[in-house]
């Protein structure tokens, strides 16, 4: 992910972490599936990349 600073705005905020794909099919797993664990997701059907599912949760965190 970019490492520029992020805008204030929530909406703006929102896009840039919704709009990507991943991001949207972790929380659905977060939400729905109840998937909790690093390996859960990784069982995925949609067969995310373990540097791929570390990056995006690392966004998701900060």
């Amino acid at each position: 992910m970019s490492t520029r600073e992020r805008s204030g705005c929530p909406i703006s905020l929102s896009l840039e972490l919704f709009g990507d794909r991943w991001t949207l099919l972790i929380i659905r797993d977060l939400a729905f599936a109840g998937k909790k664990h690093f390996r859960e997701f990784l069982q995925s059907d949609e067969g995310i990349s373990s540097r791929t599912l570390a990056e995006r949760l690392q966004t998701l965190q900060e």
